[in-house]
């Protein structure tokens, strides 16, 4: 009997959740994400560059990362090195750890952007390019002990993966005298 008590009134309960919602009725689709940011799919080198110029901008985190491989490497300048030992497990995790904190802390601003000079594009290899250029980097962020811009030299392995998509594989930065470089503001926001 109390099998039966049991059984009619999981039943009842089970009756009552399918008339109380529309369990297999359809519903409107929901609209795409469309704040995705700017990325262009990276079939050739200046197209990766392209695509980190505009997660600068617009700092996507996101697309920094997408922008990155996965065996991604990154040389600081000499004096950032002898300074920060946090350089000397640095891997792609720690650059999207740096990226990210940055961008949270500069993200009610506006005006960040990544000026390349002097570009020099050379084919290294079948699938390898190198970009060596000088760099002028704006963030505006709200940590007064961190500078705004830096500067230095690049130099930016791209690759290109089976797919015949291409990233930073192998990142190296380089000092112009004594103003503080991106391996700098690095370190800062990877504290």
């Amino acid at each position: 009997m109390k099998t039966w008590i049991f059984i009619l009134g999981f039943v009842w309960v089970g009756c009552l959740g399918l008339t109380g919602c529309s369990l297999f009725s359809t519903r409107e689709p929901e609209d795409p994400l469309t704040e995705s940011g700017t990325f262009i799919q990276p079939d050739t080198p200046e197209q990766v560059v392209e695509n980190i110029q505009a997660s600068i901008s617009e700092l996507n985190t996101l697309n920094y990362r997408r922008s990155l491989s996965d065996d991604f490497v990154f040389t600081p300048t000499a004096s950032a090195l002898a300074r920060e030992s946090l350089f000397s497990s640095w891997s792609r995790a720690q650059e999207e750890q740096y990226f990210s904190a940055m961008s949270a802390a500069a993200a009610l601003n506006t005006g960040h952007s990544l000026q390349l000079n002097d570009q020099t594009f050379t084919l290294v290899g079948p699938g390898e390019f190198l970009l060596d250029a000088t760099y002028l980097l704006t963030i505006n962020h709200r940590r007064t002990e961190v500078s705004v811009q830096v500067q230095g030299r690049l130099r930016w392995q791209i690759i290109q993966a089976s797919s015949g998509l291409w990233s930073l594989s192998h990142w190296t930065d380089q000092e112009l005298g004594s103003e503080p470089s991106w391996s700098d503001l690095k370190a800062e926001f990877l504290k």
